[in-house]
């Protein structure tokens, strides 16, 4: 499967199983999971799931502010998902990033993972009920009333 990344998500792979800090961020519903696996004494690895940034800027910004203790991150890889948040796990990039956490040696953050992942399933249901109830959607082409 392609999963939108061309003859699959191996180049997404390579990439993450180098990456201090991840981004994977899905515009249909506007949220990211942020994982930072840098860690020192009193400060684990970081799993959160945060609104989508405007830049690569403004997410470095933003994980300064949540991880003050560790200096700025040299680099990031972001990576758009737009199919649905299940297939991270079939595709295997899930599984890819809980192993990059797995290698900081902190079992809470495998846990705050887990939560995460729950997290952005819940929040991808409850958008496509909003769109299918038509909440907060508006149609743009009405079929004409005889």
């Amino acid at each position: 499967m392609d999963f939108g990344y061309g003859n699959g998500v191996d180049g997404v792979f390579k990439f993450i199983s180098n990456a201090d800090v991840m981004a994977v961020f899905f515009p249909k519903f506007g949220q990211s999971v942020v994982i930072d696996v840098r860690h020192k004494e009193g400060e684990p690895a970081l799993i959160r799931v945060v609104p989508m940034a405007r830049s690569i800027a403004d997410r470095l910004r933003t994980i300064k502010r949540m991880r003050p203790g560790l200096p700025r991150p040299q680099d990031i890889i972001a990576v758009p998902w737009v199919g649905y948040v299940d297939a991270m796990k079939t595709s295997g990039l899930w599984g890819k990033i809980v192993a990059r956490i797995e290698e900081s040696g902190y079992s809470d953050a495998l846990d705050d993972a887990e939560k995460a992942f729950d997290e952005l399933v819940r929040m991808e249901r409850r958008e496509l009920a909003q769109l299918i109830m038509g909440e907060q959607y508006e149609t743009l082409w009405a079929r004409p009333t005889s």
